[in-house]
C-alpha cells in the first residue's frame, strides 16, 4: 500500500485510539487519557509529520491539518511540501493527490483491518495492542499483537494534560513522527468537511 496513505491513517489510528486504552498499567499516563478523552466527540489540529531513516536522515517531512468527528470520520490536509487530501466519510476512503490529479478511492477499513475504527469500540482495542513499560509518566509505549504489522512500535507523549507527539517505528529502521499543535477539543466542525467531490478533470482509481 502507498506509505503516503497509510501513514497519516496509521497516525490518526493509534493517536485517537490511545483515548481509548483500557486502564492496566502506567496510572498517571492513564489519567491523562482519561481528562483528554472524556466526553471527546470531535478533534482539529495542525500537524507536522517527519520520517527519518535508520541513519537518521529525514527523508519525508510534511505539514497540514486534521479533523475527526465521532464515530467513524476523519480528514488529512496535507498542505506542503505536496498538496493532498484523504478523507475517511465513514463508506469510503478518498486520496486525493494534486501534483497527480489523481484520486483513489477505496472501501474504508473494517476496525478488524484498521486501528483507526476501533476508537468507536473500545472493547476492540486489547486484540490489537499491546502496552508496554515505560519510564515516564506522561508517555505511552504498545505494540501491535499482529505479527505482520506496519508498525513494531508506537510512542504517545502528552504535554500539559494534551497529546503532543506520536513517534511510529517500522520494522526496517524507519521512524515517523507526528506533532501536533493548535489543538482544538469538540470543536463545531462543518459536515462538508467530510465529504468529498472529485476535482473536475482528475483520473480516479478504485483501490484494494
Amino acid at each position: 500500500m502507498n506509505s503516503i496513505i497509510l501513514k497519516p491513517f496509521m497516525v490518526a489510528a493509534l493517536f485517537l485510539a490511545a483515548f481509548s486504552f483500557p486502564a492496566a498499567a502506567q496510572p498517571d499516563a492513564r489519567a491523562l487519557l482519561d481528562d483528554f478523552a472524556r466526553g471527546l466527540d470531535s478533534l482539529s489540529a495542525e500537524f507536522s509529520q517527519i520520517t527519518v531513516d535508520g541513519r537518521d536522515e529525514v527523508v519525508e517531512e510534511s505539514y497540514g491539518r486534521m479533523y475527526f468527528q465521532a464515530p467513524d470520520l476523519i480528514r488529512w490536509d496535507y498542505l506542503e511540501p505536496f498538496p493532498q487530501v484523504i478523507v475517511a466519510d465513514g463508506e469510503q476512503l478518498w486520496h486525493y493527490d494534486e501534483s497527480l490529479e489523481q484520486v483513489t478511492v477505496r472501501p474504508q477499513p473494517a476496525p478488524g483491518d484498521s486501528p483507526m475504527l476501533v476508537l468507536t469500540r473500545p472493547e476492540l482495542l486489547e486484540k490489537f495492542y499491546r502496552i508496554l513499560p515505560s519510564d515516564r509518566p506522561d508517555q505511552l509505549r504498545f505494540e501491535p499483537l499482529a505479527d505482520q504489522a506496519e508498525i513494531e512500535m508506537a510512542r504517545l507523549t502528552f504535554r500539559d494534560g494534551k497529546p503532543a507527539t506520536l513517534d511510529l517505528f517500522d520494522p526496517f529502521g524507519q521512524s515517523t513522527r507526528l506533532t501536533l499543535s493548535n489543538i482544538e477539543r469538540n470543536p463545531e466542525i462543518d459536515p462538508s468537511v467530510f465529504e468529498f467531490e472529485v476535482p473536475e478533470g482528475a483520473d480516479v482509481l478504485e483501490g484494494l
